[in-house]
């Protein structure tokens, strides 16, 4: 006589393969593979949202490490308004380019001086039609860069 599926089958040599014994050793096996795909998730996401955040902020020139300190959504936007609070907080003005506009960034002065670009362009024209300059050109190059008197005489002693 059944009693409606609720005997201890704990003691039987064999218990039915599908009884409800089965079922909660099932339902047990589903339960722990769901915590442990909720978990590997979770881990995932968080992945994803240091690095989301970690990028942004290395776009605006802040250290990767500020990302700890970031705990709202990893949207970009969200970010670049968080470092801008912080940058006036803390007066941190310099540290971060303007993302903004990029024109009224002050503009470097050039690192070579006039005669040293010609030298560059001249090196640089010669490198992409595959000859070196020969010793006229050279010669003729020396004499092009001279700014006066002095420095036309020394090119022409070096010929």
């Amino acid at each position: 006589m059944s009693n409606w599926g609720i005997e201890d089958d704990t003691n039987l040599a064999t218990p039915p393969a599908d009884g409800p014994k089965a079922l909660r050793d099932a339902y047990v096996a589903l339960k722990q593979q769901n915590t442990e795909l909720a978990n590997g998730l979770a881990a995932v996401n968080k992945q994803l949202r240091e690095t989301a955040v970690t990028s942004t902020l290395s776009t605006l020139g802040i250290p990767a490490a500020a990302a700890s300190q970031y705990t709202g959504e990893a949207d970009p936007e969200k970010v670049r308004e968080w470092a801008t609070t912080m940058q006036t907080i803390f007066g941190g003005g310099s540290g971060m380019p303007n993302t903004q506009n990029p024109v009224d960034q002050q503009q470097s002065p050039p690192a070579l001086t006039p005669e040293q670009q010609a030298q560059f362009n001249r090196m640089n024209d010669a490198g992409q039609q595959g000859q070196p300059l020969g010793n006229v050109e050279a010669a003729n190059a020396r004499i092009n860069d001279a700014t006066d008197l002095n420095g036309l005489l020394a090119a022409w002693k070096t010929l």
